[in-house]
């Protein structure tokens, strides 16, 4: 007997969010199969069979896709190196492949309610992650780049906490009609996850949250001499928290230290430069996606570098010398726009969704001054999941909607 469509849309959908939920509790695993995109994947022939209309209420998508043409149009017409199948290899796994994420939200609909179950597996894993690292520390007296339950060499993709930690504390404080075992389970996530941030030792999420965090009180807290003094004993506590960890100490006192002693801020400086000066010999369509690195090497580095980088840890400058000014400006008209939408919307709905994408794009932004986590070569999980969280995001404002 014949599924009815609704019984069978049911199954889809169930089959989409089990795959979402499983991606939530594994993110940061290397596993050979990415249930994000599994769920794009069943999405996506959910739709090639039942064909509903879509409607697009905003200029993301276009923009997405100028961004994502242009870059390509670099690496044809580039000056250094011609195309090969490598270079497309690499160009379908920093550019194409994240986008999955972004289009499952117009092949399945996000509602308040799954999108708060999905946020609760990344809030579980965090919190299982943090423990780990507070055992590392407290426990196993382990320093450094404490990464928990994550390969010892990833920590950067720990930078994923400036993407996910301020929509849970959004959820948490600002929504009034949330749940209070949910809000006490964002809470709890929140509380334990800011020592082990700070033990984590990624001195750019320090920086994003310090930004993102009193923003968030700003908005939730009516009661001004409550934020001040909420703000005061989270200031003392953190302080606390760094005085144990003489690492983490050390770390926090090296921020603003370019010596050449401080090998990573000097090498930043070093890597900017030659980025900047890569874009001013090939400053229309740069050297080429994947081509950073070879040219850095062979033509770029400074007779003072330490490190043979694969990015110069600016996102801008990233696109700037590989992409030239075709691939740049669409990028900042993108980040652009998504700023301006989001303001607009926060301002005229105030409501939990936008705030929390909000501190989601700015934390993001922050973190790419210093990093190249966005359609870079050594973060795609970053770009899956910021792509995922906009998605998210229009469509629960009805940026997106679907007509059966």
């Amino acid at each position: 007997m014949l599924l009815s469509k609704e019984k069978t849309l049911s199954i889809f959908n169930n089959i989409i969010f089990f795959c979402l939920i499983l991606y939530s509790l594994t993110f940061l695993f290397h596993l050979k199969i990415n249930f994000l995109v599994t769920a794009f994947y069943f999405a996506l022939f959910k739709y090639l069979i039942f064909r509903p209309k879509i409607t697009i209420n905003s200029k993301h998508i276009h923009l997405i896709i100028l961004f994502i043409f242009c870059a390509f149009l670099s690496l044809i017409f580039n000056d250094v190196h011609s195309i090969n199948s490598s270079y497309l290899s690499e160009f379908k796994a920093r550019f194409i492949s994240p986008l999955t994420a972004f289009l499952l939200a117009f092949f399945f609909r996000f509602t308040e309610k799954n999108f708060l179950i999905l946020l609760s597996g990344f809030a579980l894993f965090l919190s299982m992650n943090a423990l780990v690292i507070l055992y590392q520390s407290t426990f196993l007296g382990q320093t450094g780049r404490l990464t928990g339950l994550v390969n010892e060499n990833a920590y950067m993709l720990l930078c994923v906490n400036l993407l996910i930690v301020p929509v849970i504390f959004t959820y948490a404080i600002y929504d009034k009609k949330l749940d209070d075992k949910l809000r006490y389970f964002f809470l709890f996530t929140i509380l334990i996850n800011i020592p082990a941030i700070i033990f984590e030792n990624t001195r750019i999420v320090w920086i994003g949250l310090s930004i993102v965090f009193p923003i968030i009180l700003f908005f939730s807290i009516k009661n001004k001499i409550k934020l001040i003094s909420i703000i005061i004993v989270a200031l003392l506590s953190i302080s606390c928290i760094f005085y144990t960890s003489p690492s983490s100490m050390q770390r926090f006192k090296s921020i603003t230290n370019i010596n050449y002693e401080n090998q990573s801020n000097s090498e930043r400086i070093l890597m900017w430069q030659s980025a900047t000066k890569m874009f001013i010999e090939h400053p229309i369509f740069g050297v080429g996606i994947a081509n950073y690195h070879d040219e850095y090497i062979t033509s770029y580095r400074s007779p003072l570098a330490r490190e043979n980088t694969t990015h110069p840890h600016n996102t801008l400058l990233y696109f700037l010398s590989e992409t030239g000014l075709v691939g740049s400006l669409p990028l900042v008209i993108l980040f652009s726009y998504l700023f301006y939408n989001v303001l607009i919307t926060f301002i005229k709905k105030k409501n939990t969704i936008s705030l929390a994408y909000l501190m989601c794009l700015t934390a993001y932004t922050i973190n790419n001054m210093t990093d190249s986590l966005f359609s870079s070569n050594s973060c795609e999980l970053l770009t899956y999941i910021f792509y995922l969280f906009t998605g998210v995001y229009l469509s629960l404002n009805n940026y997106i909607s679907t007509i059966k």
